[in-house]
C-alpha cells in the first residue's frame, strides 16, 4: 500500500488485474477481498480525499458528519430537480465524496432488513437466486465484528443479543453498543408494547421485525466510527492495492463489447481526460447509485435516446441504466414532554453542568453520553400493525395499479413491466407481519423522523444532455405514486397512538407537529406532503440487478448485459430498497460479490 494511497494519476500503473471505481463501502469491501490473493493487483479510483475530520471519527459528531462545519468536503455538492409533488422544493442529494464513501457519512445505525426483504430479491430474478436471505446471510455476518454491550448496562435496559443467529466475524469493521443510554429510551421502548400486534425480537440482526435493539458502527476500544477506509485499506499495507484519491473515473473504454481500460480526470476537471488505466480481468464500477448510472451512461451503456441526445455513441441500449431509483423518504414528528424533564435533552447547552460532566466522562475513559450517536433501539413495523383497518386496501390497490401511469412518460415497456412486478412484490408485503414499512427510533427524545421504508414512487438519474460530464440530473419523483402519500399519513396516526399510550403519558406528551388540528385523512395526507423529505440518505436501485426484460442492468453474476468483463457492486445493483438503514446491506452485497468475482477469474499459476 502506497499510504496514504496515491495522490498523482501518473503513480497508478499502466494496467491491473481490477479497476475499481469508486472507493467507498463496497469499493473498498471488494478491493480488501481481491487483494488478499499477493499476485492479484487492484486499483480503487476515488472522487474524494481522506478525511481525518473530527466530525467524521468522533462519535458524539453523529449528524454533524453530514451537517457539520467540514460537511461539504466530504460529500457531492448536487441538488435534486424541483419535485413536483412536493410544491417544487428541491434537496440536498446527499452522498459522499471521501476515502470511505457514505460509511464515513452516516448516523452509524448498523441494522438489517427483514429476511423477506432479501427474499424479494430472488423472486424478482429467478427460483434458483442465492440473492436471498439465506445466500447473503454469510455475508453479514462476515462483513463485521460484533462486540456486545456490557452486562451492566445490557441487565438495566433488558438489551438482547444472540451472535450464533445474527455474527461471527472478524473483519475490522466493528459494531458495538455505547456505554450509555438515555433513561427514556426504556420508557419508549416499553411503551410500544400497548400497541397490538409489535413484537420484541431477541436479535435485530437476525432477519425479524418488531422492536428491537441494534448496534452501531463504533470501534469498541477507541469509541470512533468504525467504517470502510479503515476496515478495508487503511492498515493493510499491501503493495498489490492501490487507491488513487482525489480523481474521477470518467468512462469505460471497450474493444467490442469487452470493457478494457478507465479513462481518468483529476477532481473538478470536468471530465478532462489525465491518463488510463487497463484492466486486465474486469472493471468493477462501485460508484454508488447516483454516480454509477452516469459512468455507465457516459461510457455508451444505458437509454439510446438518452445517449443520442447527449451525442454519446450508444455501444449498448440498456433502457434500466439510471432508472428505478429509490430512498427512503420521511417527515419528521415534534412533540414535547410537560413534566420538562425530557429523556434525551435536544439541546445540551442549557445545561452547563451536564455538559461538563459529559465531557469529563469522554476525557476519562470514552464513557457517557458521548458515546451514543444516535440511537441503538428502533421500531420496525409492518402495514398490518400499523394501519390493521387499511392494510388490506392498499395492497389490493397497489395491485391493481396500472405501473406506467406512475412511471416518466415514454418510460420504455421493460421498466414499466419492471416496476409492475416490484408493485406486486411490494402488495404481498403490505399484507405480511414480517416486513417493515415504519421506523421510529426510540431515542428518549419527544421529536425525531418517521421513515417510509417501502416506498413506491420511483425515480431517475441520469446525465445531463447539455452537460454529460457535470453534475448529474437526479429526480427522486416523490410521492408520484398517491400511495405513498397514504402510507405516511398512516405512519401519522401511529405515532399519535403512541405517544398516547400509558407508558408515554407519564412524561406529559404534548403534540406539536403536526399538530392536533390534524384530524381527517385529507388532513393527514395535506401534512404529509407540507413536510416529506424525499430522502433520508439511501440511495438504491439505479442499475438493478433484475432480468433484462424487467428493465435489469446486471445479472445475478452483476455483470453488465451486453458487455464483458464489467460488472456493478454497489447499492445500485439492489432492485427494491430493504426496510433498513442501508450501509450494513452495501457490505454485505460487496462481501458476496467478492466471492463471485473470484469464482470467474480463478488463480492462475
Amino acid at each position: 500500500m502506497c499510504e496514504p494511497g496515491i495522490r498523482r494519476a501518473a503513480q497508478v500503473k499502466e494496467e491491473y488485474d481490477y479497476v475499481v471505481i469508486g472507493g467507498g463501502t463496497a469499493g473498498l469491501t471488494v478491493a480488501d477481498r481481491l487483494t488478499e490473493d499477493p499476485s492479484t493487483t487492484v486499483l480503487v479510483i476515488e472522487y474524494g480525499y481522506f478525511d481525518d475530520s473530527p466530525d467524521v471519527l468522533l462519535v458524539r459528531g453523529g449528524a454533524n458528519s453530514i451537517r457539520g462545519p467540514t460537511a461539504r468536503m466530504r460529500q457531492w455538492n448536487i441538488t435534486s430537480v424541483p419535485q413536483v409533488n412536493l410544491r417544487n422544493r428541491t434537496t440536498s442529494v446527499t452522498v459522499g465524496a471521501v476515502v470511505g464513501g457514505s460509511s464515513a457519512l452516516n448516523g452509524m445505525i448498523f441494522d438489517r432488513g427483514s429476511a423477506e426483504d432479501y427474499d424479494q430479491w430472488r423472486v424478482l430474478n429467478s427460483p434458483d437466486s442465492t440473492w436471498d436471505w439465506k445466500g447473503l446471510l454469510p455475508y453479514f455476518k462476515k462483513s463485521v465484528t460484533f462486540v456486545p454491550p456490557e452486562p451492566e448496562i445490557a441487565t438495566e435496559f433488558n438489551m438482547t443479543w444472540d451472535i450464533e443467529a445474527a455474527y461471527g466475524g472478524t473483519t475490522p469493521v466493528y459494531v458495538s453498543h455505547p456505554t450509555f443510554l438515555w433513561p427514556g429510551i426504556k420508557i419508549m421502548r416499553d411503551a410500544w408494547a400497548e400497541i397490538p400486534g409489535v413484537t420484541f425480537p431477541k436479535e435485530g440482526a437476525a432477519g425479524e421485525v418488531g422492536v428491537m435493539w441494534f448496534p452501531s458502527s463504533v470501534d469498541p476500544v477507541t469509541v470512533t466510527r468504525s467504517y470502510a477506509r479503515y476496515g478495508h485499506y487503511e492498515n493493510l499495507r499491501r503493495e498489490n492495492y492501490d487507491l488513487l484519491s482525489a480523481h474521477k473515473a470518467v468512462r469505460v473504454n471497450f474493444e467490442g463489447s469487452v470493457a478494457g481500460s478507465v479513462d481518468i480526470a483529476e477532481r473538478d476537471a470536468d471530465g478532462i481526460v489525465k491518463s488510463t488505466v487497463k484492466a486486465r480481468k474486469e472493471i468493477i464500477i462501485a460508484a454508488g447509485a447516483i454516480h454509477t448510472p452516469q459512468v455507465l451512461q457516459l461510457s455508451g451503456v444505458g437509454p439510446k435516446s438518452l445517449l443520442e441526445s447527449a451525442d454519446i455513441p450508444v455501444l449498448v441500449d440498456l433502457p434500466g441504466v439510471g432508472q428505478n431509483f429509490q430512498d427512503h423518504g420521511g417527515m419528521g414528528y415534534t412533540w414535547r414532554f410537560d413534566d420538562n424533564v425530557s429523556p434525551n435533552p435536544t439541546d445540551l447547552t442549557v445545561n452547563a453542568t451536564f455538559i461538563a460532566e459529559a465531557e469529563a466522562a469522554w476525557e476519562k475513559d470514552k464513557t457517557g453520553p458521548y458515546s451514543l450517536g444516535v440511537t441503538v433501539c428502533g421500531a420496525f413495523l409492518g402495514l398490518p400493525v400499523m394501519s390493521p383497518d387499511r392494510y388490506e386496501s392498499i395492497a389490493a390497490e397497489l395491485e391493481a395499479q396500472d405501473a406506467a401511469a406512475y412511471l416518466p412518460e415514454g418510460t420504455h415497456p421493460t421498466v414499466v413491466a419492471g416496476y409492475k412486478a416490484q408493485l406486486n412484490a411490494l402488495a404481498g408485503q403490505m399484507r405480511s407481519n414480517v416486513s417493515a414499512v415504519f421506523e421510529m427510533l426510540c431515542n428518549g427524545s419527544p421529536n425525531g423522523s418517521l421513515v417510509n421504508l417501502k416506498p413506491f414512487s420511483r425515480g431517475t438519474v441520469n446525465i445531463d444532455p447539455s452537460d454529460p460530464y457535470g453534475k448529474p440530473i437526479v429526480d427522486y419523483r416523490a410521492l408520484t405514486n398517491p400511495l405513498d402519500v397514504v402510507i405516511v399519513a398512516e405512519m401519522l396516526k401511529l405515532t399519535r397512538r403512541y405517544f398516547n399510550t400509558e407508558m408515554i403519558k407519564q412524561l406529559g406528551p404534548v403534540e406539536v407537529a403536526p399538530g392536533t388540528r390534524v384530524q381527517t385523512d385529507e388532513e393527514f395526507e395535506e401534512a404529509v406532503i407540507a413536510s416529506y423529505s424525499p430522502t433520508l440518505y439511501h440511495p438504491v436501485g439505479t442499475a438493478a440487478m433484475l432480468p433484462r426484460e424487467l428493465g435489469g442492468v446486471v445479472g445475478e453474476d452483476l455483470l453488465v448485459y451486453g458487455v464483458q468483463k464489467l460488472s456493478v457492486v454497489d447499492g445500485s445493483m439492489m432492485p427494491l430498497i430493504p426496510g433498513t438503514h442501508t450501509c450494513t446491506t452495501v457490505y454485505a452485497v460487496a462481501e458476496k460479490a467478492a466471492d463471485i468475482i473470484k469464482a470467474r477469474h480463478p488463480h492462475e499459476v
